[in-house]
């Protein structure tokens, strides 16, 4: 029984439908809105990799291209991407441990809720 996406035009809604066979069943709407006239969408599907494989695209240098170290958020796409390519070796809780990462550094305090260190510049460290 496969899964199909559909969307609806009326509220721009998308949703999933477990169908039994391979044609859209009768009388499908939209649950946010309640519109009949969806479509079917089509779906993202994924695909397995070698681990030699992710071990290269994580490896390479592109993926580093045009990226802020100086920007939290633009570090944390950057781990999370990383955390895809690395699937089931990051653990599960990956994306979450990135978020309070991200939310501790904007916040300007550490896991314990204690002010951190500024960052090192010359202002800072007395050299201007």
């Amino acid at each position: 029984m496969p899964i199909y996406e559909y969307l609806c035009p009326a509220c721009n809604g998308k949703f999933q439908k477990l169908v039994r066979g391979f044609s859209d069943p009768s009388g499908l709407a939209c649950p946010r809105c309640g519109n009949s006239a969806v479509q079917r969408a089509v779906s993202r599907f994924a695909t397995v990799k070698s681990e030699e494989a992710r071990l290269e695209a994580i490896a390479d240098p592109s993926s580093l291209a045009g990226l802020d170290e100086s920007d939290p958020r633009a570090i944390a796409r950057w781990a999370k991407k990383l955390g895809k390519e690395l699937g089931e070796d990051a653990g599960e809780d990956w994306d979450t441990m990135v978020e309070q990462m991200l939310e501790e550094e904007l916040d300007g305090k550490d896991e314990e809720g204690n002010p951190t260190q500024p960052k090192a510049s010359p202002d800072n460290l007395g050299w201007g």
